[in-house]
């Protein structure tokens, strides 16, 4: 879980594939809900805080 986890805060195609991969866990019983819960705040984290990191650097420049 913590490969995922980490996963959830790479680069974004990294991150969906990730994601993908926890949904189908989750689908097939592998994962808890509770452990799909997090990794889903996680992912959601992780894209909000990519979005607000791509606007700080363009006012950069």
């Amino acid at each position: 879980m913590s490969l995922i986890k980490d996963k959830l805060f790479d680069k974004e195609k990294e991150r969906e594939k990730y994601f993908d991969v926890s949904k189908d866990l989750y689908k097939k019983g592998i994962i808890k809900e509770d452990t799909f819960n997090d990794l889903k705040d996680k992912y959601k984290f992780s894209k909000e805080h990519d979005d607000k990191e791509k606007n700080d650097h363009e006012i950069d420049i």
